[in-house]
């Protein structure tokens, strides 16, 4: 553990909180007792920011809104305290055409769901099970492009997320390193769904923006996560905790391991457990 913390950093999903579920009452303890420290707190999801992520606060009742947040995997950061934001380019219409063009054998045969994020484009291909559960609890409304390229590509957006079996995304990942040479990242964010978007953006480096932004030392940071697009949030960090039922491999790379799952407040229990009641951690 490491003797000294200015900053937390959160995976939102499955981390703090199970989807569809409030956030735990522990960890909502253990945040208000890091922010009257003056412990500086702060997401990391990989959706776009919205006014919805920036009162999440209000949202999970905290009293206090988050200092941070990095949103897209990194592809945007927003700086609450110096009203500061930064946000990556979209994939243009014609790139997101080549994309789609160059998949949709593999949507197709294996019905693939996609749709994006960015712009509030709420097309989608093969609506599934997982994109009806996500238009219900975020309220947005899906609009079935299946097997039309160009009104699916109607604006720019961010990236796109492919739903389907474990084997079918890693085809998807294959055929996209083989075919584009790492213009594009492919990112497992939940078990069956994988984002592509632009290459050179990730959670760990919109940490470390946020540390140069603020002049804060990167090892004075502490950040938690489950899953594959938070790794590089875990290892940049000064001290990475992986849950205790996040992926393994996400598991292997970790400083450690929370004692709880998600839903009983992994989160806050480590926080109480092994920050707040350690002498030899400093704020």
């Amino acid at each position: 553990m490491i003797k000294k913390i200015d900053i937390l950093a959160a995976d939102v999903d499955m981390t703090l909180s199970a989807k569809s579920s409030p956030l735990p009452e522990i960890t909502i303890q253990a945040l208000k007792e890091l922010h009257n420290k003056n412990v500086k707190i702060g997401l990391a999801t990989g959706r776009e920011i919205t006014e919805m992520e920036k009162t999440k606060g209000i949202f999970w009742k905290l009293g206090f809104e988050f200092d941070f947040i990095i949103g897209l995997n990194g592809g945007m950061l927003y700086d609450r305290n110096l009203d500061k934001m930064y946000t990556m380019d979209m994939l243009s219409i014609e790139e997101m055409k080549e994309i789609l063009t160059f998949l949709m054998p593999i949507i197709e045969e294996k019905k693939v769901s996609v749709n994006v994020e960015g712009n509030q484009l709420r097309n989608v291909m093969n609506i599934s099970e997982d994109l009806l559960d996500m238009s219900k609890r975020r309220n947005i409304p899906l609009i079935d492009k299946t097997g039309d390229i160009d009104s699916f590509c109607e604006k720019p957006v961010y990236k796109f997320l492919f739903r389907t079996d474990p084997e079918t995304t890693q085809l998807i990942r294959d055929q996209v390193e083989e075919q584009y040479k790492g213009k594009y990242q492919t990112i497992e964010t939940f078990p069956g769904t994988i984002e592509l978007m632009y290459s050179g953006f990730s959670k760990g480096r919109g940490l470390e923006m946020y540390c140069e932004w603020n002049q804060i030392h990167l090892g004075n940071t502490i950040a938690f996560g489950d899953n594959e697009n938070d790794n590089s949030l875990l290892l940049t960090s000064g001290w990475g905790v992986c849950l205790k039922d996040g992926n393994p491999n996400t598991k292997a790379l970790a400083d450690d391991i929370t004692d709880y799952d998600c839903l009983d407040g992994g989160v806050g229990h480590y926080i109480f457990d092994h920050i707040l009641n350690n002498k030899d951690v400093e704020f």
